[in-house]
């Protein structure tokens, strides 16, 4: 065993102590040195304070796992794969941002009879449909828990437009945004955009002005998710007669 004045032991306390990478560290970076340096550069551009932290991770993985996590924690939030790790290396990351969206999709759209909350179900039910027919399989869905009597009261749902016009500035507001997203009319990134439409048009590219735009955005999203949800959950208390309170409010100005 060195002695405690070991000078060889002293340079590994002292290389410790400024997070030397590990070996694997060392290798990834040298099989794939230009996208570790635009991982770096990513670093020094949106997290500054965080770089001792982020680069002194053993592994390529765990290092964009806490940039994933530092810089949702201060923009907007990626993917959930890139917080825990479960990517491959730097290119990953480095070849667009890996945004999360909640756009609804063809196939998301048609699972809101069926895998959705029912405050959910009674907010898409009193939307005008964006397939035809749509509105009789909710229906069924929704006679769970509103009597048929009563959403035959309105035939015809709420076009995004028409649903602003009656309907913001009041308790209901959350009604008119959940149009939006149906009809994918927010103009809002994060609301409008479904998976299949961000992998099929590209990931949005690494630069200040899309990243403070779309922060931007994704706080005035979550205001918007906030409503909704408020809406729904209320409706959700005592379906049949909060229902009926909203349907006839909706009747009454129309």
């Amino acid at each position: 065993m060195p002695d405690r004045d070991d000078p060889l032991l002293a340079l590994i306390k002292k290389l410790r102590s400024f997070g030397v990478p590990s070996l694997s560290a060392l290798i990834a970076r040298l099989e794939n040195l230009e996208e570790y340096d635009e991982f770096v550069l990513l670093v020094k551009e949106f997290l500054p304070d965080y770089q001792e932290v982020i680069l002194r991770e053993s592994t390529p993985a765990a290092q964009i796992a806490v940039f994933a996590s530092r810089f949702e924690d201060r923009y907007f939030p990626l993917d959930d794969s890139f917080k825990m790790g479960d990517v491959e290396g730097y290119s990953d990351l480095a070849r667009g941002i890996p945004v999360m969206v909640e756009g609804i999709s063809y196939d998301f759209y048609h699972e809101i009879p069926s895998n959705f909350r029912p405050g959910f179900q009674l907010m898409t039910y009193l939307i005008d449909e964006v397939e035809e027919g749509y509105r009789v399989a909710l229906a069924e869905a929704c006679e769970e828990y509103v009597p048929r009597e009563r959403l035959e009261q309105l035939p015809e749902g709420l076009t995004p437009r028409e649903a602003h016009r009656l309907l913001d500035k009041t308790p209901y507001e959350g009604l008119a945004h959940w149009a939006d997203i149906i009809w994918h009319d927010t103009g809002n990134f994060f609301l409008d955009i479904s998976w299949e439409d961000l992998y099929s048009e590209g990931l949005p590219d690494w630069d200040r002005e899309t990243v403070e735009k779309l922060t931007e955005e994704w706080h005035q999203a979550e205001t918007i998710n906030d409503q909704i949800c408020n809406l729904a959950e209320w409706l959700e208390q005592d379906p049949p007669a909060r229902f009926a309170e909203l349907l006839n409010s909706i009747l009454e100005r129309r």
